[in-house]
C-alpha cells in the first residue's frame, strides 16, 4: 500500500503503509491485530489524532493538535510536534523529539535529545544526551542523560546518571550520580546517596542519605542525613550533617552543625555557631562566635571570638581567644593568648599571655604574662619565667619547677 491519507473524523484500520501517512483533524487510526501499524514513510498529523496501538514509522510530524497513541512509538528518525502535544501510553525511542507544549510517555523513552517546550513527563526510564524542557520535567524511573537543562523543575525519582544538571526552580532525585555540576536556582533534594562533583544551589540543599562530592556552594542551606564526603563547603546560612563529615576546607557564613566527627584537611570558618557532637581536627580554626565539640585537635591555629566549649579538650600550635570570650575545657597549645576579660579553665602551653582582668582555673607553662588585674583561681606552675602585674590575684602562690604536669591531649 502506496501514500495513505485519512480524512477528518474518520477510522481506519490499517497493517502497513509502505510511504507516508497523511491524518487530518480528529483522525483515527487501529492497528489490525497485535502487531504495530508499520508505516515506512512520515507520518504526519494535522491536528488532533488518535493511534489505536503502536506505531513504527520513519518520522512524526504533528502540526496544531494532540496526539495520542496507546501502544509504543518508535520512530527512525525525528519526532516533531508544532504548538501541539504528543501522549504515548508505552514506550518511546527516536533520533530525537522536538514537542512544543506537553510529552507524556507511559513507559520508558529514549532519544539523542528531547527538546520540550512545557512539560515531559515519563512513566519509565529514560535515556538521552541530552534533555532540555522549559517548563518542567518529571521521570518515575532512572534518568541517564548527560545534560539535563529546565527551567522549572526536575523530579527524578529513580537514580539519575548524569554530567550536568541544571534546573531553575528545584530538583529532586533519587542518588546517584551527577559527574559535573548540579546547579539550582531553588531547592535540591536527593533521597539516595548522591555522588558529584560540584553543587551550586541558590536556596536549600537536601541529600537523606549523605553522598561524595567535591565541591559544594549554597546560599541557603545545606543538609546531609548521612555521613558527607567532600573537598570544600561554601555555604552561606546553615549546614546540617548527621553523620560524619571529611573533607578539604569549610566556609560558613551561620551556622554549622555535625552530629558526628568532623575531619578536614585544611580549615574551618564559621561566622557565627558551630556545634560538632565528636571530635573536630583540622589545620585550622576560626569562629568569630561560639563552638562547641567533644574534642578539637588542629594542626596549627584555633581562634574563637565569642565561646569554645570542649568535653575533652583543645589542642593546637596556636590558640587565641578574643575579648570578653570564654572557653570550657582545657587549652593545650604551643602559644596560648587570652583576650581581656576573657574567661577559661585549665591551660597548658609553651607560652602563654592573659590581657587585663581576664580568669583562668589551673595554669601550667614554661613562660607565664598576665596583665592587670587578672585572676587565677588553681595552681600555677612555670619551668622558665613568670611575669605579673602587682593587681593579679592568685589562689596560690606560683611553682617554678622542672616537673610540669604531662597535658592531657
Amino acid at each position: 500500500m502506496g501514500d495513505v491519507t485519512v480524512p477528518g473524523n474518520a477510522t481506519v484500520k490499517l497493517a502497513r503503509v509502505d510511504g507516508q501517512l497523511h491524518l487530518l483533524e480528529r483522525a483515527r487510526v487501529q492497528a489490525e491485530g497485535e502487531s504495530p501499524i508499520e508505516v515506512s514513510g512520515e507520518v504526519i498529523c494535522q491536528g488532533d489524532a488518535e493511534f489505536e496501538g503502536s506505531l513504527s514509522c520513519s518520522r512524526l510530524n504533528v502540526d496544531h493538535g494532540r496526539v495520542e497513541i496507546s501502544g509504543d512509538l518508535k520512530s527512525t528518525g525525528e519526532i516533531d510536534v508544532e504548538h501541539g502535544e504528543l501522549r504515548i501510553d508505552g514506550s518511546l525511542h527516536a533520533s530525537s523529539v522536538e514537542v512544543d507544549a506537553r510529552l507524556f510517555v507511559g513507559k520508558s523513552a529514549t532519544a539523542h535529545d528531547f527538546d520540550v517546550g512545557g512539560t515531559l513527563d515519563v512513566g519509565g526510564s529514560i535515556t538521552a544526551t541530552k534533555v532540555d524542557v522549559g517548563g518542567s520535567f518529571r521521570v518515575e524511573g532512572e534518568a541517564s542523560v548527560e545534560e539535563i537543562d529546565v527551567g522549572g523543575r526536575v523530579e527524578v525519582n529513580g537514580q539519575i546518571k548524569c554530567v550536568r544538571l541544571d534546573a531553575g526552580g528545584s530538583a529532586q532525585v533519587g542518588g546517584g550520580e551527577i559527574s559535573r555540576t548540579i546547579d539550582v536556582g531553588g531547592s535540591f533534594t536527593s533521597s539516595k546517596p548522591l555522588k558529584f562533583d560540584k553543587i551550586d544551589v541558590g536556596g536549600t540543599v537536601t541529600l537523606d542519605e549523605g553522598g561524595e562530592g567535591r565541591t559544594i556552594d549554597v546560599g541557603g542551606r545545606f543538609e546531609s542525613k548521612g555521613n558527607l564526603t567532600f573537598e570544600s563547603i561554601d555555604v552561606g546560612g546553615t549546614v546540617e550533617i548527621s553523620g560524619n563529615g571529611e573533607g578539604e576546607e569549610v566556609d560558613i557564613g551561620g551556622m554549622l552543625e555535625v552530629s558526628g566527627n568532623l575531619h578536614l584537611k585544611r580549615d574551618l570558618e564559621i561566622g557565627g555557631k558551630a556545634r560538632i557532637g565528636g571530635s573536630l581536627k583540622l589545620a585550622s580554626l576560626e569562629v568569630g562566635g561560639m563552638i562547641e565539640a567533644d574534642l578539637i585537635e588542629a594542626e596549627d591555629e584555633v581562634e574563637v571570638g565569642g565561646r569554645l566549649r570542649t568535653t575533652k579538650g583543645t589542642k593546637a600550635k596556636t590558640i587565641e581567644l578574643g575579648h570578653r570570650s570564654e572557653a570550657i575545657g582545657v587549652l593545650v597549645g604551643g602559644r596560648v593568648k587570652i583576650g581581656d576579660n576573657a574567661r577559661v579553665e585549665d591551660v597548658y602551653a609553651d607560652t602563654l599571655e592573659m590581657g587585663e582582668r581576664a580568669r583562668a582555673g589551673n595554669i601550667y607553662a614554661k613562660d607565664v604574662r598576665l596583665e592587670s588585674r587578672c585572676r587565677i583561681s588553681g595552681e600555677v606552675k612555670y619551668s622558665d619565667r613568670i611575669e605579673a602585674e602587682p593587681d593579679v590575684e592568685f589562689a596560690k602562690p606560683p611553682i617554678k619547677t622542672d616537673d610540669l604536669p604531662k597535658p592531657p591531649l
